[in-house]
């Protein structure tokens, strides 16, 4: 083989390589990253929604929203541990709310500190065992939103900011303005029939009720379901803080909390 020929050869083979590394390149480049913004700015605080349905709608159960209402509010809910099911649970500086969507899980699409809009018209809103809920009717009574209509009425804006803030509170602060936000009560205790109990009754269908105790014996239950998966985790002694969702169950006419997952519980003697 001659000189010419071996240089005719070896321009090829690298003309070859680049076209190559070029595809491969090609093939592995990363989508640009967009922001997810919403162009509808709220116009109703979920303090004025909330009032709306209890002032404005008259009726005890169920309503449909015709006006065009706007919320925004930060994801302060997650269900990956599985104590919360098919509830995304938002807050602004006004209050709190409670949206219920058929989808699960949720903690992949609406992450901790997500804000997000909702457009409110013909989703309806209802009293769910004491506690308002943005969602769908379901055969007269406050059902979950449909997922085709997801992308209808909830808006991504921006991506996940910081972990949202719970407000310390104490347990006789409680009050309806306050359900469906995330509190933190500080220098607790668990009832000593509830401690080294698991948080969830062995053979409980559905879930158990803990209580929670201040330094004043004002209480409060913790409800944990059979599905969370620190459902066989024990209850700790000593004292505490517990970070919660504050809700509110009409059967028994008192407050209730919901651990997002046990991470919730800081500072017991485990």
């Amino acid at each position: 083989m001659n000189k010419n020929n071996k240089i005719i050869i070896l321009s090829v083979f690298v003309t070859a390589v680049v076209l190559f590394n070029a595809c491969v390149k090609g093939d592995f480049d990363q989508p640009p990253v967009v922001m997810p913004h919403t162009p509808y700015p709220a116009n109703m605080t979920i303090a004025q929604l909330n009032k709306y349905f209890t002032d404005s709608l008259h009726t005890p159960a169920l309503a449909l929203i015709t006006k065009d209402i706007v919320i925004q509010g930060t994801v302060i809910s997650s269900d990956e541990a599985g104590n919360i099911y098919k509830s995304l649970y938002i807050e602004d500086s006004t209050g709190g709310i409670d949206i219920a969507l058929n989808q699960n899980p949720l903690y992949t699409s609406y992450k901790l500190g997500q804000r997000i809009y909702v457009k409110c018209k013909d989703l309806y809103i209802g009293n769910y065992k004491g506690v308002i809920e943005l969602g769908y009717n379901n055969s007269g009574a406050i059902g979950q939103i449909p997922s085709s209509l997801f992308s209808s009425h909830l808006y991504l804006d921006s991506f996940p900011g910081k972990p949202p803030v719970p407000k310390i509170i104490t347990i006789p602060s409680f009050s309806k303005d306050k359900i469906s936000t995330l509190i933190k009560l500080d220098s607790v205790h668990f009832s000593p029939a509830d401690t080294m109990q698991p948080f969830v009754q062995t053979g409980a269908q559905y879930g158990t009720n803990r209580t929670v105790i201040d330094k004043n014996g004002n209480q409060v239950v913790i409800y944990t379901s059979a599905y969370a998966n620190f459902a066989t985790v024990l209850v700790p002694k000593g004292t505490g803080c517990i970070t919660a969702i504050l809700s509110y169950y009409s059967g028994s006419n008192s407050y209730q909390l919901y651990l997002r997952d046990i991470n919730d519980v800081q500072g017991f003697n485990k």
